[in-house]
């Protein structure tokens, strides 16, 4: 049976020069992990905070336009989130009670900022619906997001 807790855990980690060197995205009543707890960190782990703000979701998702709509899903679920949490990060959106992205503490231990926080799948739900890539994908979207596809 569904979590009817839906928001989510994210920790993302950047070294002192602002470069990715880790991400986990759980849920926040379980711990389960969301697809794999840090899906994209192979291919996004060293990269520049601003790198990865600059990313389409879209296209990052799928750039060849063969995956699966679960699989999309899922990916772009993680961009939307670790880009969230960056934008918080570098101060371009706030951090607080109603945003898509609540801090819960930052930290600066061993030469890394740690950022843990509270994501509002509401807020990436509404970005997945309206992405446009196929007719189905918005109620594909809430069953991946509720753990249920």
């Amino acid at each position: 049976m569904p979590c009817d807790d839906v928001t989510e855990i994210l920790q993302v980690v950047l070294d002192d020069g602002n470069h990715l060197t880790g991400y986990a995205l759980s849920k926040r009543s379980c711990g389960r992990a969301v697809g794999e707890k840090a899906l994209l960190l192979e291919e996004l782990g060293g990269r520049h905070e601003e790198e990865i703000l600059a990313l389409d979701p879209e296209v990052f998702a799928d750039p060849a336009g063969n995956l699966d709509d679960a699989e999309f899903v899922l990916r772009f679920k993680h961009l939307l989130a670790l880009q969230s949490g960056l934008r918080v990060i570098a101060g371009h959106e706030p951090g607080g009670e109603g945003n898509a992205v609540r801090v819960g503490q930052v930290t600066w231990d061993a030469g890394e900022l740690i950022l843990d926080a509270v994501i509002s799948v509401d807020v990436i739900t509404e970005k997945i619906e309206s992405c446009g890539r196929c007719k189905g994908c918005a109620g594909l979207a809430k069953k991946v997001l509720a753990g249920t596809g």
